[in-house]
């Protein structure tokens, strides 16, 4: 009967449940329905008034281009009012070019005709000057919308009167892709449209081409706005107050109903997942109110097989009674005693010759006294077992009433022996744990470092280090809170928050002295009162300071204080990330010093270190607050400038920069005028990783010293392309064989009079080079600018001399051989060395050879080239001074210098027969050389002509195309063959 009730109570539950689920299920549905309706209208309302917001907004932003285009207008009128068409139209230009963006502007006489514009006049002017006027920026303006005319799109005409007869108004127009253009700023979305209007309802532009095409609605009037609706679209309408022109703006209702019936799917899906939770909760109850039952039935399982457990556990039951000293015990008191159960009585002496002698009175006693009520309910002591061997026995007792009513004693018995054995030793461990504490703290006492111990937030502990470090004895210091004298980290760290063993840096703060950063070697402590943390304490601050130091010159140049390479690529790589997360641009510059050897060379390095210093306060003031600068190396600087204008409009600060270096400084007593050449990289256009950036803004500021440096240069493609093909020149020029790359042509030297070969010029070619780069225009320059030239000039001076012995077989032993000498060649090797080992390796006559060298190459150090040519005239070396009156040409180097020869520069041979004035530095430069006894060859001789007005001058050495082209070796003696023949 029971049963049955309680299965009828379980379904009346159950049905209870599932009843409440459904009503919270219907009342969900319904409230969501409502709220959804209600949210249709609001956004329909919502609408209406982001349409009325985007009319006012295009009209105040068409109202801004008509005003902003008054003023060019106004200003034109004052400039230029009652000038001639010539200069008038010179006028319009200059403003038109002020103001890109407007298309035009003209210049009206009083029919409307045009008297003169910027561009081609297309369109009919003589009703916008009929429309009415209103005073604007002190002027009589009119505002006219236009229709397109002969191909021609929609206008904004502006006009300005004059004030006088002629010309009588200026006008300018704001076409239809302007407006159009800013129309993106104040749209809904791509389902709104909107129109600009007349007043008189002719549509000037749209967003849309096939919405809008006229005016719907009330008519507008200046200054008004409205709303109004049809069944498929919402309209609102403002008219310019100022301006004779209305915007329109619609919206489909379908597109508000979309989005509604997006939302209202999204709530419906929220609520049916409630609903299904609901639902699943109810099915969690009725399945947990079903386990229930089974539970109980569990229960009673559980405590048949309680006794079972009790056998497993060898716990044995007992009973005594205390007046007739009867005992019962059960299956498992044998096990424990060792007693079988034939040699058990029933008789509790039976179980007194088991106890220990010595733990019999107490267990006498302690019957005596529970029997009583008195005394504790359980007792542990020693059985002596039958077979030998001693345990240890524990006794729980209770006072019950048996069947008759009797009071007697119940309890259990079971054996601890392996437990008091280890209490035992627990006990043991206790006293020795006690004597290692005494050590322990003895060996603290002696630590060279302060120590700490922490138990529960509070110091406990601190040898005579610590109290000193601390700044208190330890009786004040005992017992007060760790955070009094430690930041939160130590003291989290303290509480157990870092593992064993391991290291943590805080701060530790004196009563008496500053706070110093140290660091903690944690470990944990125990002892008899418990679990601790002990810390030995190093004071690190110094090595924190050094570390800092040490971290800051890593990152950072020891000379400026600018951050270094590495921390400038860190720098630029998250300036990169950051524009490419919010578009923003970042331009890398990279700037030079032009010239800044010189500086190094004359004043030594401790002025140029000042110099750089000085480059640096000057940099950081132009570019506080707009970026980033830092020292790539030697002179060289980078710049990082984050901008959200566009790139040109970046570009407006290396002027500033330029202007700043080019600011005089006084070094060493003297004042020097710095100038520097700038490469521009933008990202992510140049490239999208720092060192991209910073190697392409390094190859554009290259391009701009090559462009005769002080000038700045903005990479592309073109100059990369160059420079890898640069790279390409110079990995195959550096190699060892040279000879598989290089090759000499030879140009002939004549005598003017009767054409004889007098000497031979030798020039580089570079046979298999790629693109132009093997042209010596080209070539020379490039070696020149990576310090190949040494290398590659020391290859053509033993080539020359290699090749003299069979020139001198053709031509004849005193044809000498010429050989271009570079100005590093002459400052940075020793050229008497270079040459002397030529010689000496291919058996030339150092009286065949002639070196030629430029007038550069004497102003780096004038002394010690002077000194190497006259070590070189001593071998029998002739001395040529090339491409004479191109330099600098210094009358007092030339006095000094041992040569032998003048080459005049093929500029001045040119054109000397038409330009007076070639023709007076060819016949000045003929002087010269007389005067000082020196031979003069003139270059770049092309015709007879020329030949002839040389040798009326007394030249009488010559070179060029007249005589022969340059020609390899084996075609020498053919070019000699063929002079003798003429």
């Amino acid at each position: 009967m029971d049963k049955g009730a309680a299965k009828l109570r379980t379904r009346r539950i159950r049905l209870t449940t599932w009843g409440v689920s459904l009503g919270l299920t219907v009342g969900l549905v319904t409230l969501v329905a409502i709220l959804q309706v209600d949210a249709y209208g609001g956004m329909l309302a919502n609408g209406r008034r982001q349409l009325a917001g985007s009319a006012g907004g295009t009209v105040r932003m068409v109202d801004q281009d008509i005003d902003a285009s008054l003023g060019p207008l106004v200003a034109l009128r004052n400039a230029v009012t009652g000038a001639d068409p010539g200069p008038l139209h010179m006028s319009l230009a200059e403003v038109q070019a002020r103001h890109p963006e407007l298309p035009t502007f003209v210049a009206l006489d009083a029919e409307g005709g045009v008297l003169a514009c910027t561009s081609v006049p297309l369109m009919n002017w003589r009703e916008s000057l009929a429309a009415p006027r209103h005073d604007a920026l002190g002027a009589s303006v009119g505002v006219v919308v236009a229709d397109a005319q002969d191909g021609m799109p929609p206008t904004i005409r502006i006009l300005v009167d004059s004030r006088v007869a002629k010309p009588a108004a200026f006008g300018t127009l704001i076409d239809e892709a302007r407006v159009r253009d800013g129309m993106s700023h104040s749209m809904m979305g791509g389902s709104a449209d909107m129109a600009v209007f007349s007043l008189d309802g002719r549509r000037f532009a749209g967003n849309h081409d096939d919405l809008a095409a006229s005016w719907r609605g009330p008519v507008p009037t200046p200054g008004a706005n409205g709303q109004y609706a049809d069944d498929l679209r919402i309209y609102a309408w403002a008219a310019s107050a100022r301006y004779p022109f209305a915007v329109q703006v619609s919206l489909e209702r379908a597109g508000i109903f979309d989005e509604w019936l997006h939302q209202a799917r999204s709530s419906m899906l929220a609520t049916l997942a409630l609903v299904l939770l609901l639902n699943a909760f109810a099915a969690v109850f009725d399945r947990a109110y079903r386990r229930q039952s089974h539970l109980l039935d569990a229960l009673s399982r559980s405590t048949r097989h309680l006794g079972d457990v009790q056998r497993t556990g060898h716990i044995g039951l007992w009973e005594a009674d205390l007046s007739s000293r009867a005992i019962a015990w059960s299956g498992q008191v044998h096990e424990i005693t060792g007693l079988p159960p034939e040699r058990v009585d029933g008789r509790q002496g039976t179980y007194f010759k088991l106890v220990h002698p010595d733990d019999q009175p107490a267990l006498v006693a302690w019957l005596e006294l529970f029997a009583k009520g008195d005394g504790p309910y359980e007792f542990e002591h020693r059985l002596c077992r039958p077979d030998g061997r001693e345990v240890q026995v524990n006794l729980r007792a209770a006072r019950i009433t048996n069947e008759e009513g009797k009071p007697i004693l119940a309890g259990t018995i079971s054996e601890i022996t392996a437990l008091h054995d280890a209490r035992r030793r627990l006990r043991d461990t206790d006293r020795d744990l006690a004597a290692s504490e005494a050590a322990y703290h003895q060996l603290m006492t002696r630590m060279p470092l302060p120590v700490i111990i922490v138990r529960n937030d509070r110091i406990e502990y601190a040898n005579l280090l610590a109290e000193e470090r601390l700044g208190q004895d330890g009786a004040t210091l005992v017992g007060r809170h760790a955070a009094e004298f430690m930041d939160a980290d130590a003291l989290e760290a303290m509480r157990g928050g870092a593992p064993e063993g391991s290291s943590v840096t805080g701060w530790l703060n004196p009563e008496d002295g500053m706070p110093f950063e140290a660091e903690l070697a944690l470990s944990d402590y125990r002892d008899s009162r418990g679990r601790g943390t002990l810390a030995i304490v190093r004071d690190v601050t110094q090595q924190r300071r050094y570390e800092e130091r040490l971290n800051h010159q890593a990152t950072h140049d020891e000379l400026t204080g600018l951050p270094n390479r590495r921390a400038l690529r860190e720098k630029l790589e998250h300036l990169v990330r950051q524009s490419q997360r919010d578009g923003s641009g970042v331009m890398v510059l990279f700037i030079d010093l032009d010239h800044f050897k010189f500086i190094n060379d004359a004043l030594g390095h401790a002025l140029g270190d000042q110099v750089l210093r000085d480059v640096t306060l000057k940099l950081g003031d132009v570019l506080d607050g707009l970026g980033h600068i830092g020292r790539f190396g030697g002179d060289e600087f980078v710049a990082m400038l984050p901008f959200t204008c566009s790139p040109a409009r970046a570009l407006d600060v290396l002027p500033r920069i330029q202007r700043a270096i080019e600011e005089p400084l006084e070094v060493g007593g003297t004042m020097q005028r710095l100038k520097c050449s700038i490469g521009v990289a933008f990202a992510t256009r140049d490239g999208s990783d720092a060192d991209t950036l910073i190697r392409n803004a390094d190859t554009a500021m290259y391009d701009a010293k090559r462009s005769g440096r002080h000038t700045w240069k903005r990479f592309s493609a073109d100059m990369h392309a160059t420079a890898m093909a640069r790279l390409t020149v110079l990995s195959r020029l550096s190699g060892a064989n040279l000879d598989n790359e290089l090759a000499l042509a030879w140009q002939t030297q004549h005598a003017g009079d009767d054409g004889r070969v007098i000497g031979v010029e030798a020039l580089l070619r570079w046979p298999s080079a790629p693109g132009d780069l093997g042209t010596p225009d080209k070539l020379v320059p490039l070696l020149e600018e990576t310090g190949a030239i040494v290398q590659i000039g020391q290859w053509v001076l033993r080539e020359a001399c290699r090749q003299q012995r069979r020139i001198a077989a053709m031509l004849g032993p005193d044809c000498r051989v010429a050989v271009n000498i570079s100005a590093q060649q002459l400052v940075h090797v020793d050229l008497v060395a270079e040459v002397r080992q030529a010689l000496a390796e291919t058996g030339a006559s150092a009286s065949s050879l002639e070196l030629e060298l430029t007038e550069s190459a004497f102003m780096h150090e004038p002394a010690r080239a002077i000194r190497t040519l006259h070590e070189l005239r001593a071998m029998g070396v002739s001395i040529a001074l090339d491409d004479f009156g191109t330099g600098y040409s210094n009358l007092t180097y030339l006095s000094r210098l041992p040569l032998d020869k003048i080459k005049i520069d093929r500029h001045f041979t040119r054109a000397l027969l038409e330009d007076d004035v070639d023709a007076s530095i060819c016949r000045s430069i003929v002087f010269l050389a007389r005067s000082l006894n020196l031979e003069v060859v003139a270059e770049g001789v092309e015709t007879d002509r020329q030949r002839r007005w040389l040798l009326d001058e007394e030249c009488t050495s010559m070179q060029g195309f007249f005589f022969s082209r340059p020609v390899w070796l084996e075609e020498l003696g053919q070019v000699a063959h063929e002079l003798r023949q003429t």
